[in-house]
């Protein structure tokens, strides 16, 4: 077999050279932070569940959606995929995937009931399910400018139900750290809890919480809060248990945290959820967890399920943090948001007339383009 040109000649190498050559030349263009191993997991995914859409993908390998698709139409010109109803590999990528990575199993070995998580609903919990659908359904369009991202209904339920299999809910005083994802309205249907409170910026969210509570006669103190500030002090020291779903940033993390710290005071337990990272990141997470005293005694990843969020996949983990002189680390509480840590512009195009939009600062939510339409689909992004 010949390829390519190399120093003056051409030379004959054999087809693992060749395979070795696509895959780390496909690391290198796409540059992803776990380099080859990114790719060759790509690989093992398709082999496993193909036919099997980008998406899936994107959530089984836990990378960022915009890196699959990219590796993804990299393999097809390398005439290692192609699409039939999603994904499959090609002769020649299965043969790269038997001979050359060594792989041999099919299927996936992820419970077909709790998809991963660990745990089920049972009637009591989907019963509440039902109850909160009415509420949830009232949720105003998010505001990407403050990183909301509303989890869907299903995930709400499952995290108060994972709370209440560990025994942090029951008699337990519970603060949501920011709610636009209304998790304290199934927490409260439950019953369960002695107090719940919820702190968050956004009056929208809040009315919806304060709607439920007088409709459903249950208590749920609500706040007003910029989290930026300290806590009000009759919030401090006061909790058991604390949830949160940050800014994906480092600076989001370490404020929402220490704000759960102030509620919960020297010991307690806290549920993150937080974005997939790549390792040089989550090493920055890890650390920031550990220098606030929290202890990661349970990660579960793609728990999370949300509306939109095709960055992430739709999805991300939940951790449960336990706690012990416990001590806040709150760092730029101004740059919080992704937008203004990783500013990027996106270009989005009218799905009517195809006029193409470009974005900064501004929510697609709000866009309407010169010929009537809201719908829109992105195109493109640019890292400034």
């Amino acid at each position: 077999m010949i390829i390519g040109n190399i120093g003056r000649g051409k030379k004959e190498i054999n087809e693992d050279d060749k395979f070795n050559i696509i895959l780390d030349k496909i690391a290198k263009k796409v540059n992803v932070s776990e380099g080859r191993r990114a790719v060759e997991d790509i690989i093992r995914i398709i082999f496993r569940e193909q036919p099997i859409s980008t998406k899936k993908i994107a959530q089984k390998t836990r990378l960022p959606l915009p890196i699959v698709a990219k590796v993804r139409a990299m393999l097809e010109r390398e005439k290692i995929l192609k699409r039939n109803k999603g994904a499959i590999l090609t002769d020649l990528g299965e043969k790269l995937a038997k001979e050359y990575l060594k792989l041999r199993y099919r299927g996936s070995l992820i419970c077909d009931k709790c998809k991963g998580r660990g745990i089920i609903l049972d009637e009591f919990f989907k019963e509440i399910l039902n109850k909160a659908e009415k509420y949830f359904k009232k949720r105003p369009s998010p505001n990407t400018l403050i990183d909301q991202s509303f989890a869907t209904l299903e995930t709400s339920v499952y995290r108060v139900a994972l709370m209440c299999e560990r025994g942090d809910l029951e008699g337990r005083r519970i603060m949501f750290v920011g709610d636009d994802d209304l998790t304290s309205i199934p927490a409260a249907l439950t019953g369960f809890a002695d107090e719940i409170a919820v702190v968050d910026i956004d009056e929208r969210i809040l009315r919806i919480i304060e709607e439920f509570s007088k409709e459903e006669d249950v208590k749920i103190k609500i706040v007003k809060h910029d989290l930026r500030k300290p806590l009000p002090n009759d919030l401090k020291d006061s909790f058991d248990t604390i949830s949160t779903d940050p800014p994906y940033t480092l600076n989001g993390l370490r404020l929402f945290l220490s704000r759960g710290i102030e509620a919960l005071g020297k010991e307690g337990v806290a549920y993150l959820s937080y974005s997939h990272k790549p390792i040089e990141e989550f090493l920055l997470v890890q650390k920031a967890i550990n220098e606030m005293n929290f202890v990661i005694s349970e990660l579960i990843p793609n728990f999370n399920y949300y509306e939109g969020s095709e960055i992430i996949a739709n999805t991300t983990f939940i951790a449960r943090l336990i706690g012990k002189d416990l001590k806040p680390n709150i760092g730029d509480t101004e740059k919080i948001y992704t937008g203004l840590v990783k500013p990027v512009i996106r270009y989005y195009k009218c799905l009517k007339c195809g006029k193409i939009y470009k974005l900064l600062n501004e929510r697609i939510e709000d866009l309407k383009c010169s010929c009537g339409s809201r719908k829109f689909r992105m195109v493109k992004r640019e890292k400034l």
